[in-house]
């Protein structure tokens, strides 16, 4: 992935949209942390029509977000109080799939889950694993579905995260800061942000500031 970054003295975020956001309202977004909450939270402002910069300190998912397993679980978290956060985030996983082009561009697909019990031992009995997948090996044991096609799926976290980030740039104008936010400027007068200052006295004005931090 190829991502234009740039490393402003004194900036104002781009306040040119793709057609489709050209006749809204443009709002100044600066989101701190270019991880995986950090760059959906860009990419959907900047859908919406908001002029958004993200100041990532290294790189685009360089930390935990481009480390994690990836799963995705329909209704994993049925009966909790994330229920519903979980089942909306795992069709939104589908959609964006199909728009980006997921399983080409990061690995995205369905598969099923299954959980096995280990033994001890090591010693398990071929009446024990007679439910079990030829591909399980060692002392497992008691296969049991969790996920089905329908409900469980993959995608590469690290490679996911930077593709909607390139979407965000290249189609709906945001841009990437490389440096360490220092400190956020909060008018005297009104009390609201103004901009943030990066390590070395960058400044990039905003109306409105995400902290994605980790």
């Amino acid at each position: 992935f190829s991502i234009r970054c740039s490393t402003p003295t004194n900036t104002t975020p781009n306040m040119s949209h793709s057609p489709e956001t050209a006749d809204r309202p443009c709002k100044r977004v600066v989101v701190c942390g270019g991880g995986v909450i950090g760059v959906c939270t860009a990419y959907f402002l900047s859908k919406k029509g908001a002029s958004v910069t993200v100041v990532e300190q290294s790189s685009i998912a360089c930390a935990a977000s481009g480390k994690a397993g990836g799963f995705l679980a329909l209704d994993w978290c049925d009966g909790g109080p994330l229920s519903s956060l979980a089942r909306t985030s795992f069709n939104l996983h589908r959609t964006l799939a199909d728009e980006l082009d997921g399983a080409r561009s990061y690995g995205y697909r369905r598969l099923e889950a299954l959980s096995v019990t280990v033994t001890e031992s090591g010693k398990v009995s071929s009446v024990a694993r007679k439910n079990l997948p030829a591909w399980v090996d060692g002392p497992a044991e008691e296969g049991r579905t969790i996920g089905t096609l329908e409900t469980t799926a993959q995608v590469h976290p690290q490679m996911f995260t930077r593709r909607l980030m390139t979407e965000a740039v290249e189609k709906y104008g945001a841009e990437v800061v490389v440096g360490r936010a220092e400190r956020v400027v909060v008018g005297a007068a009104e009390g609201r942000v103004e901009s943030v200052v990066l390590e070395g006295g960058q400044v990039i004005e905003a109306e409105s500031i995400v902290l994605a931090l980790g």
